[in-house]
């Protein structure tokens, strides 16, 4: 239960980033979020999130734990930046599955987009995890 718990919360993160930082060309937005497949995409993203989260946060934690200490904290955007860009690695590249992706386009876009999705997993831990 705890498992497809997170899952659900780890989707609703990436649909709460796509949904604020949705590209636009419309509106003249270029740059942002771009993803395809639906909730497909949410579902899978979750799915990584979880995993990732479970095996390469801890290990990222570890060797950034010198730093946290250096910079009060400021490291876990780096942590979750890198966690960002390796989500965004492993859809799109590494499992190419058609029809499905998510794609976040600018530096300025990615930073903040690492800076919502730090906010929501630190409201996430407080709440929900033990």
């Amino acid at each position: 239960m705890k498992i497809l718990f997170s899952i659900i919360i780890n989707a609703l993160i990436l649909f709460m980033l796509t949904y604020m930082l949705a590209a636009n060309p419309e509106k003249g937005v270029l740059d942002g979020i771009s993803m395809s497949g639906g909730w497909k995409t949410y579902l899978l993203g979750g799915i990584i999130l979880g995993v990732i989260n479970i095996t390469i946060r801890p290990i990222l934690k570890i060797l950034s734990l010198p730093l946290f200490f250096v910079f009060f904290g400021l490291v876990t955007f780096l942590v979750n930046g890198i966690i960002l860009k390796l989500f965004e690695y492993i859809i799109n590249d590494l499992l190419k599955i058609p029809g499905v992706s998510y794609n976040i386009d600018g530096w300025i876009n990615f930073a903040v987009a690492t800076t919502i999705f730090t906010v929501l997993n630190v409201v996430y831990q407080m709440f929900f995890k033990k």
